[in-house]
């Protein structure tokens, strides 16, 4: 056929035109007979494209599975995928969904099957670019920067705005141990989560934050190896206490870091642990929450003292937690008084009977939970 159009158009050029128009025509009669060319070509080899785009996306969804497959078993807390690697493995998704063209195929006519044909083409070439573009010969993930710290999950902080304020005054000044002290349930772990999280966020004073809850009884192995963990090290599990102290010395040498202590109770030194004391010419700080003034004391703490909640503060946390419309429950308000009240003033002591009388409606279970209460 293309043979035949050729000719025609040879005819009426030498017949017709002169030499520029001559050209013209050539370049004419040239993308025409390519378009019907490929036209023709892709209504003659229709089946062979299509077949060709199925194995193409076949191969494709091989080669994004054997990826995938890759990176389910690498350790995500050491590594992160690269960024080309993620890219590819969502263009290559992309392109699988959208082409499904086995309805269109199927219901192609006779007439339509080269303009289908040239599309069916155009696609598998795609396919086989983006095939290609996922060799990744260096690897598909990278060492994770290293991490200052994981923010921890806070509850919401009612008044110890001043004391937290000076905890920070401290952790900016010239003391190494700082020491939070107040009874069990004061406050002392929320307000120094809070102070975690911020000191994450502002990441520019120390090169690691560290977060540890004791053990009790206290354990200094256990102790060594969770500070070890948290700076991304590893002790030797057949190294004795004092060889274990030795390394996690040399460890914590090499970081500017924050060291938070939650749940103090037992004296201990510092040493023992393989725990750098903080200077001025470190930079590290060390802080430390415990019932005990003794343990701050024994630990060389510049101390805070966590106080209780005052009467107004008390009041507005419990109705926070256990809903305003209590107040509604008929002969309730001189109840809930006394509960807050009774709470002394202890945030998870008003928060914990809270949770339990929320949604309740009867005045009488109101004074139960009084009476349960110390007076």
């Amino acid at each position: 056929m293309k043979s035949i159009i050729g000719q025609v158009f040879e005819s009426v050029r030498e017949r017709v035109l002169d030499p520029v128009s001559k050209r013209i025509s050539e370049i004419a009669c040239e993308k025409i007979l390519g378009v019907v060319g490929e036209h023709v070509d892709c209504h003659i080899n229709f089946q062979n494209y299509v077949d060709d785009l199925k194995k193409g996306v076949r191969d494709l969804k091989r080669k994004r599975g054997d990826k995938e497959a890759e990176l389910r078993i690498v350790d995500h807390s050491e590594k992160m995928v690269k960024e080309e690697v993620q890219g590819w493995l969502e263009g290559a998704g992309k392109v699988i969904d959208e082409l499904d063209i086995e309805e269109e195929v199927e219901n192609v006519s006779y007439l339509s099957q080269g303009s289908l044909g040239r599309r069916v083409r155009q696609k598998t070439q795609e396919v086989k670019e983006i095939h290609n573009r996922g060799n990744f010969t260096e690897g598909l993930v990278i060492e994770r920067p290293p991490s200052i710290g994981i923010p921890l999950p806070t509850e919401n902080m009612v008044g110890k705005l001043d004391v937290k304020e000076k905890i920070r005054g401290y952790l900016r000044g010239s003391e190494g141990m700082i020491g939070v002290c107040g009874i069990s349930g004061i406050g002392k772990t929320t307000i120094m989560k809070h102070i975690h999280n911020e000191l994450l966020n502002e990441a520019t004073q120390f090169e690691k934050v560290i977060w540890i809850t004791l053990s009790h009884p206290f354990n200094v192995v256990r102790l060594q190896g969770d500070i070890a963990r948290k700076m991304n090290k590893g002790l030797r599990e057949d190294a004795d206490e004092l060889e274990r102290a030795s390394r996690l010395m040399e460890i914590m040498k090499t970081v500017k870091y924050a060291l938070i202590l939650d749940d103090v109770r037992d004296k201990f030194t510092l040493t023992r642990v393989g725990i750098p004391k903080p200077t001025m010419e470190n930079g590290c700080k060390i802080v430390i929450t415990s019932r005990s003034v003794d343990v701050c004391n024994y630990l060389s703490c510049q101390i805070v003292n966590v106080p209780p909640l005052s009467k107004e503060e008390s009041f507005n946390l419990f109705l926070d937690e256990v809903g305003s419309d209590v107040l509604q429950i008929p002969n309730s308000d001189e109840i809930v008084k006394l509960i807050v009240h009774n709470c002394a003033g202890l945030p998870s002591v008003i928060v914990g009977i809270a949770s339990r009388m929320r949604g309740v409606k009867d005045i009488c279970e109101w004074r139960n939970a009084l009476l349960e209460l110390p007076q």
